[in-house]
């Protein structure tokens, strides 16, 4: 993010996935799959309306630069692991369990960011 004459310039989609990774980190674990969902939206969705410079106009998702939460029609169950649940975005997949844990990893399964649940297990423990 860069600063010009006083006034804060839009940041690259870069600079608002490390601010929704920090303020995530920063946040107390969720005990539940609908907590862990719901803060990851909160989150994502204040970054990219302090952040973006652009309306949260989910319609608009495909062209707009703006990052959105995982919407429904994009879950999936994870075989082998009754208790999680993967979310497909444009490039990522975010991990969802039970206990609240969630890790996001890029396309190629590189972890992006892990927090563990309330109960201090990961997603894939």
């Amino acid at each position: 993010m860069k600063l010009y004459s006083s006034k804060v310039m839009a940041a690259t989609k870069g600079e608002r996935l490390t601010e929704v990774f920090r303020r995530l980190a920063g946040k107390p674990a969720a005990a539940s799959y609908e907590e862990a969902r719901k803060l990851l939206a909160d989150v994502l969705t204040g970054v990219e309306d302090e952040l973006s410079g652009v309306p949260n106009n989910p319609a608009t998702w495909r062209s707009d630069g703006r990052m959105y939460p995982p919407q429904d029609d994009n879950e999936r169950r994870v075989k082998g692991s009754p208790k999680v649940r993967v979310f497909r975005t444009v490039a990522h997949r975010i991990f969802f369990r039970a206990n609240g844990a969630m890790e996001i990893q890029d396309l190629q399964r590189k972890v992006a960011f892990r927090k563990a649940g309330a109960d201090g297990g990961g997603v894939w423990e």
